[in-house]
């Protein structure tokens, strides 16, 4: 996983293409290596890195100019973290200092511009809703002769949408892109073509349709099959011990885990580990009860590669009856529906 935060040229435009603990080109995570996977097309900012060097009453750009510089220290502190809750809370402060930025000088065309980094930003942390509305924003009112700044927006808005399952909006976004942008950056047009070629294997698992059937042997000798829990709540969990949002994620999961099991919550994890070691002692280290099925092929993972999965942690959250209900939730989103599914009834 590599962990950068690629600041862009251009107003301190924020391009969060790989890596940083929930930063990737698919929903912001670990990724699969594809060859080159950054559109780098950085400058030093050279600018004041505390809003106390400036002088009183200074006006909305003098703000912003010294507002990027913060930003730009924040995700390098990020880039440089190998503690996911460190990332985790510097990409909060990121977002907190944009829109309190946005609430003290709306209208402006640096207000304008904050929405494009929070739209990025929201995005690379899952936060598909603040993201799709800032990238709308955004993409409503921007020059159109900033060409290189839209087409990024509508590059992070289908990937919004993708986080979201609007499949038909992601795909009109890039499309987008494809016909009218195609000469802004040769390595987005290829991310554009890559992640579109990905949507037919994702529709296959959108919200409603049944997970695509496997029957395996876990890491204990016993057989897994999302067949098999039927009239249970599942999660089906993509992740590995190299990951850090996974790992950032795991005690959020162990306590949802830990509350609902006995009322008939049941997890599976697929692992992408290379190393069989280095899963046991984890899981052994965390308490982790839930059966695991792992196979030492990385990103070959014959049930990854079924799932059609480039990114993880991936998760298909599925009701009693058999059906995909969410995906990919965190936090206090996986609890809430967590315990909206347990009490529905089978």
């Amino acid at each position: 996983m590599n962990n950068k935060v690629v600041l862009a040229a251009g107003m301190g435009m924020v391009v969060l293409l790989a890596g940083v603990l929930a930063v990737g080109m698919k929903k912001g995570d670990a990724q699969e290596p594809k060859g080159a996977t950054q559109v780098e097309e950085t400058r030093p900012l050279g600018i004041p890195a505390s809003a106390a060097e400036l002088p009183a009453g200074a006006d909305a750009s003098e703000v912003y100019a010294n507002l990027t510089g913060e930003i730009e220290m924040l995700s390098r502190q990020a880039s440089g973290s190998n503690s996911p809750e460190e990332q985790m809370r510097i990409f909060g402060e990121m977002q907190a200092k944009l829109k309190a930025f946005r609430a003290q000088y709306p209208g402006t065309p640096e207000a304008l511009d904050a929405a494009f980094q929070l739209g990025a930003l929201s995005y690379s942390v899952q936060d598909n809703e603040q993201a799709a509305l800032m990238l709308s924003e955004f993409l409503h009112k921007a020059d159109p002769s900033d060409r290189q700044k839209i087409a990024y927006a509508h590059f992070y808005l289908a990937e919004a949408f993708r986080g979201a399952g609007k499949y038909d909006d992601a795909e009109g976004e890039y499309k987008t892109i494809l016909t009218n942008f195609s000469d802004v950056n040769p390595r987005l047009t290829q991310f554009v073509q890559s992640n579109m070629a990905m949507l037919g294997a994702e529709r296959k698992l959108a919200v409603g349709k049944e997970p695509i059937a496997f029957s395996v042997k876990g890491i204990k000798g016993e057989k897994l099959s999302p067949a098999d829990y039927r009239g249970k709540v599942l999660l089906i969990d993509f992740w590995a011990t190299w990951c850090g949002p996974c790992i950032a994620e795991m005690p959020n999961v162990k306590s949802v885990y830990k509350k609902y099991h006995a009322k008939g919550f049941e997890i599976v994890g697929i692992s992408l580990d290379q190393s069989r070691d280095k899963l046991d002692a984890y899981i052994q280290q965390q308490g982790i009860e839930w059966p695991q099925y792992f196979d030492g092929k990385f990103w070959n993972n014959d049930i990854a590669q079924m799932y059609g999965i480039k990114s993880i942690p991936t998760t298909l959250l599925v009701d009693r009856q058999g059906k995909i209900r969410y995906k990919s939730l965190r936090g206090q989103q996986l609890e809430a529906a967590v315990e909206k599914l347990i009490a529905e009834t089978s």
